[in-house]
């Protein structure tokens, strides 16, 4: 029996990668060390994730009932945990599945074995009814064969099974003939990469960060050390948007010296949270909408918390001007910059 609690796949790529893992759980037990799934969801490789298959299991033995409640919260548990693990990714590219008792595992695993009583136990778990497959197990070469299947078979079905496929883009950081211009006045000592909304990893494809890690590509030859100062955009909760700007500048940082070679102690990283500074730039270089000169005000009055500052902002005009803010302005504020020390 299978039962679906999410299903949806996005995302598209040039080609696709994928990495299986395979969780083991003790006897009646609904968690487990994740460690290795902390390893699995580990780098800037987890943007590209195309979908994520989670599908739990428990052994035949026992009460029907209760392993299938098994399977369940050990699907949950390791759903709770890539949540978790990776926050930024998507929830619809998650797709769980639970196996109440697998008895497909338990022919798998006699159709490898020797056993002596393989042919009928194999029998029984392919053609018996499923009712009468547990009791008919217990009662083979007088329970040698079941006290056998729970010693060698059942352990490895008590599992779940991660599935993550990618979709790898194949992204050139070679720049084009029209943006060298670009790269010979840019300033030689400094970038600034973008990120999407709520998104962690570097995604060189993205609003012209293959530009600026080109030019990065040639700081990085000096041998000198990095500063990377990380942002998030204010709209949102602010105790997440923190979260948010640490964990991109510790990407940023796994990117550079994964893709760059430079050695992580030669990288100071600086979480600097929401960016309200580059807001006030932003609105005082870029924005002509509604209330311009008030959302100035607003946003240059130090008196004032950040807190403060968006409820002003929002009680404007019923949203609007915070709600263009955040449309066509916070893009530029999720960000890291990086510069030489």
């Amino acid at each position: 029996m299978v039962a679906v609690f999410l299903l949806s796949v996005g995302s598209t790529g040039l080609y696709a990668s994928s990495e299986n893992l395979n969780l083991r759980f003790r006897f009646g037990k609904s968690e487990t060390d994740v460690s290795a799934l902390e390893t699995l969801f580990a780098g800037e490789k987890t943007s590209q994730v195309k979908s994520v298959v989670i599908k739990a299991s428990s052994s035949p033995d026992g009460p029907y009932w209760v392993n299938k409640t098994l399977a369940e919260k050990r699907a949950t548990y390791i759903y709770n945990k890539v949540r978790e693990i990776c926050p930024d990714l998507d929830s619809t590219l998650i797709r769980v599945e639970t196996v109440a008792e697998d008895w497909s595992g338990v022919a798998a695993w006699l159709r490898r074995c020797n056993k002596p009583y393989k042919e009928e136990a194999l029998k029984i778990v392919t053609a018996g009814d499923k009712k009468e497959r547990e009791e008919k197990l217990q009662d083979l070469w007088a329970g040698e064969a079941w006290d056998d299947l729970m010693h060698s078979a059942f352990p490895a079905l008590r599992c779940v099974k991660v599935s993550v496929e990618y979709a790898s883009p194949e992204v050139s950081l070679e720049v084009p003939a029209e943006k060298t211009a670009q790269i010979a006045a840019a300033d030689s000592n400094s970038v600034r990469i973008l990120f999407p909304a709520g998104i962690r990893y570097v995604r060189p494809e993205y609003a012209g960060n293959s530009v600026q890690l080109q030019i990065l590509r040639n700081i990085a030859g000096s041998g000198k050390s990095l500063r990377i100062d990380s942002y998030s955009s204010p709209e949102g909760d602010p105790v997440c948007n923190a979260a948010l700007a640490k964990k991109r500048a510790e990407c940023a940082r796994m990117w550079i010296v994964e893709n760059l070679g430079i050695p992580a102690e030669k990288i100071n990283v600086f979480s600097c949270g929401e960016d309200w500074d580059g807001l006030l730039r932003e609105v005082r270089e870029n924005y002509h909408g509604n209330n311009r000169d008030v959302v100035l005000e607003i946003l240059g009055d130090t008196s004032l918390s950040n807190a403060s500052k968006k409820a002003a902002i929002r009680s404007l005009d019923g949203n609007a001007s915070w709600r263009s803010l955040v449309e066509g302005h916070m893009s530029q504020l999720r960000s890291v910059r990086i510069a030489v020390e």
